[in-house]
């Protein structure tokens, strides 16, 4: 799918999906590259994202402006 064409569909992605997106996006871009992040340098089984105080966050404050629109 050109990226003209997936553009629009990105757009309306919620902000956590943007968000986990741009993780998924860094990651294959560093695997492709052979580069490693600096924040799991000699780290052990770093989970990236997925460990990280921030992204609970952002997901929680994504679930209630979720709730908010869904629920008035």
């Amino acid at each position: 799918m050109p990226l003209t064409e997936l553009v629009p569909h990105l757009k309306e992605l919620s902000y956590s999906d943007k968000l986990l997106l741009l993780h998924f996006l860094i990651a294959e871009l560093l695997k492709e590259s052979g580069l490693v992040p600096l924040d799991t340098q000699g780290k052990v089984a770093s989970q990236g994202l997925y460990d990280s105080f921030e992204a609970a966050a952002v997901l929680a404050k994504a679930l209630t402006e979720e709730k908010a629109t869904t629920h008035g």
